[in-house]
């Protein structure tokens, strides 16, 4: 069964890309299917974490993976195949919610976790771990910047349905990026597909275009996490508090909850 297929641009190069969503049966996993090839959304397939999740198999690659998996994780979708064409992902509007707007209600792939689990990072950048009944997710953001600063989010899916918590409260968290960032990503061969349709930019003295929520810029490194986690293969039963998380340490994360012995 196909779910849909959603174009756009990619947001780093900009070029023109399209995702068909399809059902696979039980235990199949995700699969990224490429002109290239297969990629299994895997931690052990991340190749690059600068400003997105790279994944890469063989001869294939594929950049900006992390707002549809996000969308899975809260959608708990755990078998799905995704025919895209492009070097990445459309970046829609920059949050997960078209994504996750596509797909049917499953159950959160929701695992024990034996043992507390914590990764460190530079500037006191960390994710913890703490085994629990339930997954709750605390994620805080700390900039030097008047108008960011310090911001919280949480997600609790059991609070409400696990839909209605992640479609209402996640999902339409776009992504963001500081102003006097823009013409360094640029150089850098990124952010080609950004614009105002898709990122909310931070002024000196504004968002533009305005906030969606408060803390919205949390609640996309939240986003962000959510989905750089269901590499691991599932999301773990457990306590998580994340203070300033990147692509590269939530993917580090990832790659030591898929090589947990659950025996």
């Amino acid at each position: 069964m196909t779910y849909a297929t959603l174009s756009g641009i990619g947001i780093h190069t900009g070029q023109p890309c399209s995702a068909t969503l399809s059902a696979l049966p039980p235990g199949s996993g995700i699969l990224f299917e490429t002109p290239e090839g297969l990629i299994p959304a895997r931690a052990e397939n991340v190749v690059e974490t600068l400003r997105c999740t790279v994944l890469g198999c063989g001869a294939a690659r594929l950049s900006t993976v992390e707002h549809l998996l996000s969308a899975c994780a809260g959608r708990g979708i755990r078998d799905l195949k995704v025919s895209v064409s492009g070097p990445e992902l459309p970046i829609l509007d920059g949050s997960a919610a078209g994504w996750a707007a596509t797909l049917p209600q499953g159950a959160l792939a929701l695992r024990e976790l034996p043992q507390p689990i914590i990764v460190t990072g530079r500037g006191g950048a960390f994710i913890a771990c703490y085994p629990a009944e339930m997954l709750t997710v605390t994620c805080a953001i700390a900039f030097e910047h008047p108008l960011v600063g310090t911001q919280l989010a949480r997600f609790a899916p059991l609070a409400l349905s696990a839909g209605e918590a992640y479609l209402e409260q996640i999902a339409p968290a776009r992504t963001f990026g500081f102003i006097e960032e823009v013409q360094k990503l640029l150089d850098a061969g990124l952010a080609k597909g950004g614009s105002l349709e898709n990122a909310v930019i931070v002024h000196p003295d504004r968002y533009e275009p305005a906030l969606r929520f408060d803390n919205e810029l949390a609640r996309h490194k939240l986003l962000d996490l959510l989905g750089d986690l269901l590499l691991a293969g599932f999301l773990p039963k457990a306590d998580i508090i994340a203070m300033k998380p990147s692509h590269g340490l939530n993917c580090q994360l990832a790659s030591l909850l898929s090589r947990i012995d659950f025996e």
